[in-house]
């Protein structure tokens, strides 16, 4: 894949098609990797921050989930607490990657090793 995009500068594989990266915590590496991974692919990429989010407000996981998931095609999401992707995963339609969740689970860092959720986007 690396020579491919080094080559190409990119692919068209995911050209259409929008992921959704909602973390609930700082990760700068992750965060850019997967966004990156996403475009290098074609696709586009929408953002939630914690921070700057209704979650601000009081809205639950599952809600802010849902939401976003209505405007994407795959759902990447960091958390703090170990067991919240799983829980995301339970309240969304789309394929969800995790990006890290809590001390439970390390991301991965590519887009691409994620390849059954990347596999449903293209069929």
């Amino acid at each position: 894949m690396r020579l491919i995009v080094q080559r190409e500068s990119g692919l068209d594989l995911l050209k259409g098609r929008v992921m959704a990266s909602l973390f609930y915590e700082v990760s700068t590496r992750t965060s850019s990797s997967f966004a990156a991974a996403m475009q290098r692919l074609g696709g586009s990429v929408i953002f939630m921050k914690e921070h700057d989010s209704s979650a601000k407000k009081g809205e639950s996981l599952a809600d802010s989930v849902q939401v976003m998931s209505s405007y994407c095609d795959v759902v990447v999401i960091r958390h703090p607490q170990p067991g919240a992707v799983q829980q995301a995963a339970e309240h969304c339609r789309k394929p969800v990657i995790n990006a890290g969740d809590g001390v439970g689970e390390h991301p991965t860092q590519a887009l691409w090793t994620c390849l059954p959720s990347v596999r449903r986007l293209v069929l």
